[in-house]
């Protein structure tokens, strides 16, 4: 079967999540020895037929290359199954007042009509933002879709449980800059319990010396392929996933989920709907970041023997959602 991947942003001007993502696919596409349009090779989808195209959107708008790219996509491929990244648009429209975001908004709002018209199926982070995105945008052409979540990657082989002897860590991963990033709360917590824990964020954030002056806190960045060592380096034993409830968190999956269980590192998270679909309703810490109290006592309350089990279980599910089992699931659409 010929499948091919094509991708709409250019990876050097994104960042984050979605470069991840794409990068992934990539590699994975790459090593199945399928065909990838690209940058300069976008208008190569005239002459190539194939079974299978899968479409990598952008966070915002398409280019004008891949205008009549994609069209030639569709006209060539027998089956075109489109991702749309993220419905931000359709949950805040009240961000897009000014003149310059009202541009945004239009052409953000055209580019997933196209997508949506050139696609025989889509794929959305979960069904829910499938759901949404459909009762947002009654006059696109309707279009079967699934989920199609972020993956799980270069799984640490070996977790190596931290020292309960010693003072345990607390790691924050990733970047502050979300409005709804939640990590005041670690913030918060960092002081409340600075004498009991030791507190690290690893963010690439360009101004987290500006945003966060605690010198309780540790700061720093590295390279994703090293956060295992560091993990163990400093005794980390928890990270936190501090995103409030809402209705854009409760149907997207960031990115950081599946980092924490390719590390089997045990994450405290709100009982946001994909991430307890994705960990199972009786996943141990759950929590609400409104009680600290509570999240200090489930801390203490898991001993060794319970926190071994904890890291079978996230290495399980990190196992069952990789991006090659992603890749898979495009098979059989």
């Amino acid at each position: 079967m010929k499948i091919s991947l094509y991708v709409i942003p250019d990876l050097e001007r994104v960042s984050g999540g979605p470069r991840t993502r794409i990068s992934l696919f990539k590699k994975i596409f790459k090593k199945n020895g399928n065909y990838i349009y690209y940058k300069k090779n976008k208008l190569n989808t005239l002459f190539k037929k194939t079974s299978i195209a899968y479409v990598e959107s952008a966070t915002n708008r398409i280019a004008l290359i891949d205008i009549p790219s994609l069209f030639f996509l569709r006209l060539r491929s027998k089956k075109t199954i489109v991702f749309i990244r993220d419905i931000y648009i359709e949950l805040f429209p009240e961000e897009y007042k000014t003149f310059r975001s009202k541009i945004t908004y239009f052409f953000n709002k055209l580019s997933n009509f196209y997508l949506t018209l050139i696609a025989t199926s889509m794929v959305f982070p979960t069904e829910e933002m499938g759901e949404v995105f459909f009762k947002k945008n009654k006059f696109f052409p309707k279009r079967p879709f699934t989920d199609l979540p972020p993956g799980t990657h270069d799984i640490t082989p070996n977790r190596i449980p931290p020292d309960f002897s010693e003072k345990l860590g607390i790691l924050y991963l990733g970047s502050l800059g979300y409005t709804n990033s939640g990590y005041q709360n670690f913030i918060t917590f960092a002081e409340t319990y600075k004498n009991q824990y030791n507190f690290f964020i690893l963010s690439g954030d360009k101004d987290l010396k500006e945003k966060v002056t605690a010198t309780h806190i540790k700061l720093g960045k590295v390279p994703r392929k090293a956060i295992p060592q560091f993990i163990t380096d400093n005794n980390i034993a928890y990270a936190f996933h501090t995103r409030p409830r809402n209705m854009y968190d409760d149907i997207t999956f960031p990115i950081k989920v599946f980092d924490f269980l390719s590390f089997q590192l045990p994450f405290f998270s709100e009982r946001h709907a994909p991430v307890q679909k994705l960990l199972g309703n009786d996943y141990p810490i759950f929590a609400s970041f409104e009680n600290n109290e509570e999240i200090h006592r489930k801390i203490k309350s898991i001993n060794p023997q319970e926190y071994q089990e904890l890291l079978s279980l996230l290495k399980e599910i990190a196992v069952n959602n990789t991006y090659d089992k992603r890749y898979k699931k495009l098979l059989e659409q």
